[in-house]
């Protein structure tokens, strides 16, 4: 995903100083290649944590990972799902514009994970006592099937989708434990309520929500980004249902390799025992 796909993404949350941050940075780009976090910040007036604090707000690791994005001049951007549809839409066209549309949103969010978070939560799971998982609607579609991955591996895992039963649910989280809440907007009420009591009780917060300045993304500990679309005809749905999927079988895949052999053999034994059924 593009430095300016990402800044279009989240620049009306920009306050004006980063806006101007933003435009100089487009309009710049060869420099902010070239430059340090504390030189760059002496040509645009501000502080060297400041660059790295808009680095990150717009999903990047540091610094350095921007200037790599732009150097490697990714162009993924998520094709509008509603403009490529028209009256009385053939299955045919229908079929080939969803194909097209899902391969771009799988781009497009590759570009969004970030190695040292995914390494991250990896470790804050694997270490984990239980795991808890927080979504509502579309978003608990996406942690029912996080929540059957993460059990076949020996995960202990709590998911219900009654949000008042959820919260009840947390008043066993400890710490050391992790909460992963997903939520497209961000600003999901009981989802929001969920992770503070997570957050109370010291437990681990890993969210998967839209790139900016969400509520979700300044509580969590660990952030995953997913594209922002515009949620006519439910495209913003479909796409974040996609995206979230693929980031939760990216760390899933992530944890079954780092015991390779051991969940090999955990999962040959799941699935002898639901063959029985």
């Amino acid at each position: 995903m593009s430095l300016q796909s990402r800044i279009q993404d989240v620049y009306p949350e920009f306050t004006q100083s980063e806006k101007q941050l933003a435009e100089y940075f487009l309009n710049h780009l060869q420099e902010v290649c070239t430059s340090s976090a504390k030189d760059l910040a002496e040509k645009v007036g501000t502080s060297a944590p400041t660059i790295v604090r808009f680095s990150r707000t717009l999903g990047y690791s540091g610094f350095p990972a921007l200037k790599m994005d732009i150097l490697m001049s990714e162009k993924s951007d998520v094709m509008d799902l509603t403009q490529e549809l028209t009256e009385n839409e053939t299955v045919a066209r229908l079929v080939s514009t969803m194909y097209s549309h899902r391969l771009a949103t799988l781009d497009h969010v590759r570009g969004l994970i970030d190695e040292a978070t995914t390494e991250k939560a990896v470790a804050a799971l694997c270490k984990a006592n239980t795991v808890y998982l927080c979504g509502i609607g579309g978003s608990s579609i996406v942690c029912q099937d996080f929540q059957q991955k993460l059990s076949r591996i020996g995960i202990r895992t709590i998911h219900v989708q009654d949000a008042h039963v959820m919260m009840t649910m947390m008043t066993g989280i400890q710490e050391g434990d992790v909460l992963v809440a997903v939520s497209y907007s961000g600003e999901t009420k009981e989802v929001i309520e969920t992770v503070r009591i997570a957050k109370e009780k010291n437990a681990t917060v890993l969210s998967i929500s839209q790139l900016g300045k969400t509520s979700l993304n300044r509580l969590s500990d660990l952030q995953f980004y997913v594209p922002s679309e515009e949620n006519t005809i439910r495209a913003g749905a479909i796409s974040s249902r996609d995206s979230s999927l693929f980031i939760c079988d990216t760390i899933y895949l992530s944890l079954v390799s780092c015991h390779l052999e051991e969940n090999r053999l955990v999962l040959q034994q799941t699935r002898k025992w639901t063959s029985r059924l």
